[in-house]
């Protein structure tokens, strides 16, 4: 985008404009490290809660066939406990996955978020140079 640098007349609107764009670039250079790491950490920890519903879903379908055949007792009341808690962890876990900080949903909007500022850089840098070329032409 072509800016109106002709309306720049001295060099210290030059200077001022270019301090704030540089203030600028400082902000979205932060946040793109922050959503860098969080889409780093949110990949490695998506992969352990797949990991982790993987193990308990296992565990609880082996639970529901032990209990089955099971008899009355101490034990199978002990089982259906874990069989119930082990119920709702992959219930917490699935709703995890579909809307928590490692959703895939949480990672896509990183992502998304990633790309608008790189773009915003890339506009930065187009104005930073424009207005030194107008400086330099003062």
């Amino acid at each position: 985008m072509a800016y109106p640098v002709n309306s720049l007349t001295s060099k210290a609107d030059c200077d001022l404009v270019l301090e704030e764009a540089a203030e600028e670039r400082a902000d979205l250079e932060y946040r793109q490290t922050q959503l860098q790491r969080l889409h780093t950490m949110g990949s490695d920890r998506a992969t352990e809660k797949s990991a982790e519903l993987t193990g308990a879903t296992a565990e609880y379908n082996t639970l529901t066939t032990l209990l089955a055949s099971m008899t009355e007792g101490p034990t199978k009341k002990k089982n259906e406990r874990e069989h119930k808690r082990l119920e709702y962890r992959i219930y917490v876990l699935n709703q995890q996955q579909a809307t928590g900080a490692t959703g895939v949903v949480a990672q896509f909007k990183r992502l998304y978020e990633l790309n608008c500022i790189t773009r915003e850089l890339a506009e930065n840098a187009a104005l930073k140079s424009e207005v030194e070329a107008r400086k330099a032409a003062l």
